[in-house]
């Protein structure tokens, strides 16, 4: 059974002054006792954040740019430690915000391949059965046995989504879907992430496109400068965040 417990998280961040991390400006830092003093302003990412979810939550995580989602989602996920509170889970963790891990211009579209695939956990024999799948979704062709450095904007898309969505994981995080090379690749991305998200026990979808969230999810949670504003059933939050946005 899959789950995500947040007691009380906290992320914060240091932010410096450029001065400030000039070799002038570290020389010019106060030192106390002998001990280098760091300077800097604290800034508060994530805020105070409690959410407990379990088995078939699909979540959509709302707000404003720069209201958190994307830091929650990677603190979710394992990529940032918390400052304060603690983080448990339970259950295998697929991400689709780090597809382009390992792309190098000097490997081959296979290479990546393997080269991913074994980053996220896959063995040989477990990849020689997903390169047909991947080669056909991509509509890569022979071009995936060419260097990457030839390839266009479009076709790195197509590459790396249809190898990254060839994992099923128990929980899986998203920040919203891109736009993966022409409209027909766009489409058959979509409902690929539609059919992982529904064969995933929890999902949480960091995103702007409400009426794509409502045709998955089942909850959603507002947030607003690191804190949670409203935490429900998807269409009691979409209701209330859609009324605020209509008044600005």
């Amino acid at each position: 059974m899959a789950s995500i417990e947040l007691d009380n998280i906290c992320l914060d961040y240091r932010m410096y002054d450029i001065r400030e991390r000039s070799l002038r400006g570290l020389a010019a830092n106060t030192l106390i006792g002998g001990i280098y003093r760091e300077r800097g302003k604290i800034t508060r990412a994530i805020d105070h954040i409690s959410v407990s979810l379990k088995d078939g939550d699909r979540v959509a995580l709302i707000g404003a740019n720069g209201a958190g989602k994307s830091t929650l989602l990677r603190l979710l996920a394992g990529v940032y430690a918390p400052s304060d509170g603690t983080r448990s889970v339970s259950g295998s963790i697929g991400t689709l915000f780090d597809i382009y891990h390992g792309m190098d211009d000097d490997l081959t579209g296979m290479k990546f391949i393997m080269n991913h695939g074994l980053f996220r956990g896959a063995s040989k024999a477990q990849l020689d059965e997903m390169i047909p799948h991947i080669r056909d979704f991509s509509g890569l062709g022979d071009y995936i046995h060419q260097p990457l450095r030839v390839y266009s904007d479009g076709m790195r898309v197509r590459l790396a989504f249809s190898v990254a969505t060839q994992f099923e994981p128990e929980i899986l995080l998203l920040d919203e879907i891109f736009g993966a090379g022409d409209q027909s690749f766009f489409d058959r991305a979509t409902n690929r992430v539609l059919e992982i998200a529904g064969q995933s026990g929890i999902t949480v979808f960091s995103t702007h496109w409400l009426e794509l969230a409502e045709r998955f999810c089942n909850r959603a949670i507002w947030l607003d400068k690191g804190a949670i504003v409203e935490d429900g059933p998807l269409q009691t939050v979409f209701e209330k965040y859609r009324c605020v946005r209509t008044q600005y």
